[in-house]
C-alpha cells in the first residue's frame, strides 16, 4: 500500500509594477524558519481521512465481483474518487484501459460513515494459469476550507494505492506455499552485487522486507522490498558488494498479516 498527495491553494499576488523589497540574509533565515514551522503545522492535515478496510484486494476468478470498505475517520465530509490502473501510478484515470470497473467511481462520504466500494471484472479474459496484478486507487479530496474571501490556504488531496490481484480458479498450491518456493541467487560485478528472486509459481509474491545474511558476519538490507510476479524474477542491488549466504524476507498474505520465510542463496560469479 502506498500514499501520495497533491496540494492546491491560493495566495495573495504582489501589486503590479512594484518591485519586491530586498531581503537581508537575516530575513532569509527568518523566512526559512517560518516556512519550516508552517510545514510542520500543516503536515497533519495531509493525513488521509479515508481509510481502506484491507491492504490488498483479491478478486477470485468466477466470482461476481469483489468489495472493500472505505471509512471516513476524519471530522469533515470527503469526496472519494476511485479507479484502477495497470501499474503506472502517473497514468490519468480517463486514459487507463483495464478489464475492471469500480462502483461508485466518485461519492461523498460523511464523517464516521462507511462506503462499500465494488470492483467488477468486465473483460477481456485474463490468463488462467497465473495471477494478474493491478492497482486500486482511492483519492481523498477534502472540502474547501471555510475561510474569509481572499485568505491564503493550502490543501492536500491524499491518494491511497493498494494491490488488486486477480486470482483465477484452480491454481495449484497457495500464496503462502508459493513464497517458500522462491529461488534465490547472487551475482557480483566489480563494486556491487545483485540478489535475485525467481518465482516458479503462478502467484504474485509481495515482499515488504528483505534481509541478507552475509558470509562471516550478518548484514541487513531492511529497506529492500518489491513484488515478484508469477513465472518471473525480481532483482535488488545491494548497498555494498558482499557475498550473501541466506535471505530472510517478509511477505504480506491475503489477510494483511506478515508471513516470514528464509532461504539459502546460490552464488553465481
Amino acid at each position: 500500500m502506498s500514499h501520495s498527495w497533491a496540494g492546491r491553494g491560493a495566495a495573495g499576488a504582489a501589486a503590479p509594477g512594484r518591485r519586491p523589497p530586498a531581503h537581508r540574509p537575516r530575513g532569509l533565515l527568518l523566512q526559512a524558519l517560518l516556512a519550516l514551522a508552517l510545514q510542520s503545522a500543516c503536515w497533519p492535515s495531509a493525513r488521509a481521512a479515508l481509510v481502506l478496510g484491507a491492504t490488498r484486494l483479491i478478486y477470485r476468478g468466477g466470482a461476481g465481483g469483489a468489495r472493500i470498505d472505505v471509512l471516513n475517520v476524519g471530522r469533515q465530509p470527503a469526496l472519494m474518487q476511485a479507479w484502477i490502473d495497470a501499474g503506472n501510478p502517473e497514468a490519468r484515470p480517463q486514459d487507463i484501459q483495464v478489464p475492471f470497473v469500480v462502483t461508485p467511481p466518485m461519492v461523498r462520504i460523511d464523517p464516521g460513515r462507511r462506503q462499500s466500494l465494488g470492483v467488477v471484472f468486465t473483460g477481456p479474459a485474463l490468463p488462467t494459469d497465473r495471477e494478474s496484478l493491478y492497482w486500486l486507487n482511492v483519492l481523498d479530496i477534502p472540502p474547501r476550507p471555510d475561510l474569509r474571501p481572499g485568505a491564503d490556504y493550502i490543501q492536500f488531496a491524499v491518494r491511497t494505492r493498494i494491490k488488486l490481484i486477480y486470482r483465477p480458479a484452480g491454481l495449484h498450491g497457495g500464496p503462502e506455499q508459493a513464497m517458500r518456493e522462491l529461488r534465490w541467487r547472487e551475482r557480483c560485478r566489480e563494486a556491487h552485487c545483485i540478489v535475485q528472486a525467481r518465482n516458479p509459481t503462478p502467484y504474485v509474491i509481495p515482499i515488504v522486507r528483505l534481509r541478507c545474511a552475509g558470509l562471516g558476519r550478518p548484514r541487513a538490507a531492511v529497506l529492500l522490498q518489491g513484488t515478484v510476479r508469477p513465472f518471473a524474477a525480481r532483482s535488488w542491488v545491494l548497498p555494498q558488494a558482499a557475498r550473501v549466504a541466506r535471505v530472510r524476507y517478509d511477505v504480506i498474505n491475503d489477510f494483511g498479516a506478515f508471513v516470514h520465510a528464509d532461504a539459502p542463496v546460490t552464488f553465481r560469479p
